[in-house]
């Protein structure tokens, strides 16, 4: 009876250590994929700047940068703020 015991006690304990291990490496790939989204969004975003300055420069209007963009009206108008200081 003994020995029954002292097995489901070291099987339980095997299956709980073999949860964390598991839960860590899922919790990793988790937050890679965050970590790679959140790059990509903030790249992106830089991109958007980038371009509204140059289309900026060349003279076109807030509403044109707007539409090449999709930045908002007022990110552009920040942008344009910015060029002009």
């Amino acid at each position: 009876m003994a020995e029954s015991v002292w097995s489901f006690d070291k099987w339980r304990n095997e299956g709980r250590k073999e949860g964390k291990i598991e839960g860590k490496i899922e919790g990793r790939k988790e937050g890679k994929i965050e970590g790679i989204k959140e790059g990509l969004k903030k790249g992106m975003k830089k991109k958007q700047i980038e371009i509204a300055e140059k289309f900026l420069k060349m003279g076109l209007t807030a509403e044109q940068v707007i539409q090449g963009t999709g930045l908002t009206e007022e990110e552009v108008m920040e942008i344009k703020t910015r060029l002009i200081q």
